[in-house]
């Protein structure tokens, strides 16, 4: 039987396969063609052995995670106790409210979606899977688009309905800043095979923190006693000094308890966030951080007490945010904080304030294409930097890691403060300018994380040539293409999506976005059979 319609998936990680669950849903035969380079599909580039070390830990814990087929932890029980030890586990380890190594979410996923596919053929549907397949073009054509691809040194097309971008992150080969050459830190093996010497990380997040234990792991050994981490250099290696270069030299704060499904917000929700859009962009995001200032009230009036009058307008809220960390240091402070999350472990009690941020906070970005322009200069400017922190909480046994080295004297953060500058130095190192003055670094490494990226970077020249300079990436994902008449090409790309809406990394995030991409690919779909 011929399929109602043809579609083509560009990717096979958590994106490609969040929206396999959502396609497969579909009532009509659908045939699937998904296309990966790698070898590997299912686990996508985060989470894949190789690129990742298995000390590399994800900070979604497993609750967390959307279910595919089943659960992460019903699959993990589903292990016999040697898959298990494989994969660095007992079974009296797995917990719903435990944090995973990534590589392991990489075999999650690679079982999760070769069972996915079966379940959509046993549905009906034609699901073909394409390893090794590096798509290098999408033409775009009246009735949907025309693949370019290689496949064992061949040049080869394919002709779709619709196409979905989810080629996942991108990262950089050779990056740089300023007017330096930096580190690409995946695979991991480009940290491992640096040798000891003045090593420096730009960035704080988890990125910076796995780049962290990479280095300790390759140049010495953490030994665990109960709750307490060492570390300890091997005998017959050089020490490394590693210095962690940051805006505001903190690192964020260690993952705390908090009830999860969320508990719903009085205050900044969907339903007041739609009643402030429809009174219009001028003032909008004030009267959006007023809700959040609202819900804070409610929920942690003390914390609203400790940030003072300043701390609870737009522009003072950052500093009075980060004043402890900044003020403490950012690798003493650390320690401090994850006191306080412990303690929240242990007792079941939620930090209030963060609660309510990590709640309230991806609400702005229902916001964004409805501001000002300047209002949105200064979210980015005043908020972001607040926001971004508090979805970055790290797992314990990582902060742990981080305090080992910094205890063994061979890590210190270091602020670049508002005039940092990069260079290359004349023998192959970087010299950084920061607040404690200009440092040399034998090699400097790139943490930052995914930078976001305009359409016209995405990989497909064809495709981006027909694309206006001023395309914004927003929901539904369908991009604007004149050429077509009928089908579409919907853009999941995170580097793209980024761009307009900056919280979309997490695992959750994935497969609320697959849910509304192919829920417009249905509408439309219903609309022509109509």
């Amino acid at each position: 039987m011929k399929s109602a319609k043809n579609i083509a998936i560009i990717g096979a990680g958590p994106m490609a396969i969040y929206t396999v669950k959502e396609l497969i849903k579909s009532e009509t035969p659908l045939c699937l063609s998904i296309y990966d380079k790698e070898q590997e599909m299912g686990c996508g580039m985060p989470y894949r052995s190789g690129m990742n070390a298995d000390y590399m830990y994800c900070n979604a814990f497993s609750r967390e995670i959307p279910p595919i087929t089943r659960g992460l932890v019903t699959w993990l029980h589903e292990q016999d106790d040697d898959a298990l030890r494989g994969l660095g586990l007992t079974r009296d380890e797995i917990d719903a409210r435990d944090f995973y190594p990534r590589v392991l979410l990489g075999a999650f996923f690679s079982d999760a979606f070769l069972d996915l596919c079966e379940a959509g053929r046993t549905a009906g549907h034609d699901i073909r899977l394409y390893p090794r397949h590096e798509v290098t073009d999408i033409e775009p054509l009246a009735t949907g688009a025309r693949l370019h691809f290689t496949a064992a040194g061949d040049s080869q097309t394919a002709e779709f309905d619709e196409v979905v971008i989810a080629t996942g992150h991108d990262w950089p080969a050779s990056p740089h800043i300023g007017e330096a050459d930096l580190v690409s830190p995946w695979p991991y093996t480009n940290i491992t095979a640096l040798p000891a010497g003045e090593i420096g990380i730009l960035g704080s997040s988890l990125s910076a923190i796995d780049v962290i234990v990479t280095l300790g792991q390759t140049h010495g050994t953490f030994i665990h006693k109960g709750d307490d981490v060492r570390w300890f250099p091997k005998t017959d290696s050089n020490v490394p000094l590693i210095t962690m270069v940051s805006h505001k030299g903190i690192m964020p704060e260690p993952d705390f308890f908090y009830p999860y499904p969320y508990a719903p917000l009085r205050h900044i929700n969907a339903e007041a966030l739609a009643a402030e859009i429809a009174k219009g962009s001028d003032g909008l995001l004030q009267r959006v951080f007023d809700l959040l200032m609202a819900e804070l009230n409610a929920d942690a009036p003390e914390y609203i007490e400790t940030l003072g009058p300043q701390g609870q307008t737009i522009d003072g809220f950052a500093e009075a945010y980060f004043d402890h960390r900044v003020t403490m240091g950012g690798l003493r402070a650390l320690r401090d904080t994850l006191n306080s999350a412990v303690a929240t472990m242990r007792n079941k009690e939620t930090q209030p304030h963060r609660y309510v941020l990590l709640r309230g906070h991806e609400n702005f970005d229902l916001i964004l294409e409805h501001l000002t322009q300047d209002d949105r200069a200064r979210f980015y400017d005043k908020l972001m930097p607040v926001f971004g922190d508090c979805y970055a909480a790290i797992p314990h046994i990582s902060v742990k890691r981080v305090l080992a080295l910094y205890d063994a004297g061979v890590l210190r953060i270091v602020p670049t403060g508002e005039e940092s500058s990069f260079r290359n130095t004349h023998d192959g190192g970087v010299c950084a300018q920061t607040l404690d003055g200009e440092l040399r670094f034998d090699a400097m490494i790139d943490a930052r994380g995914q930078a976001a990226a305009p359409l016209g970077k995405l990989p497909f020249p064809t495709l981006t040539k027909g694309l206006s300079a001023k395309d914004n990436l927003k929901i539904p994902f369908r991009l604007d293409v004149p050429a077509q008449d009928r089908g579409a090409i919907y853009c999941l790309a995170m580097p793209q999506i980024l761009t307009q809406h900056p919280f979309s990394q997490g695992l959750p995030n994935c497969a609320e976005l697959a849910q509304v991409a192919v829920q417009d690919m249905f509408d439309r779909m219903a609309g022509a059979a109509a």
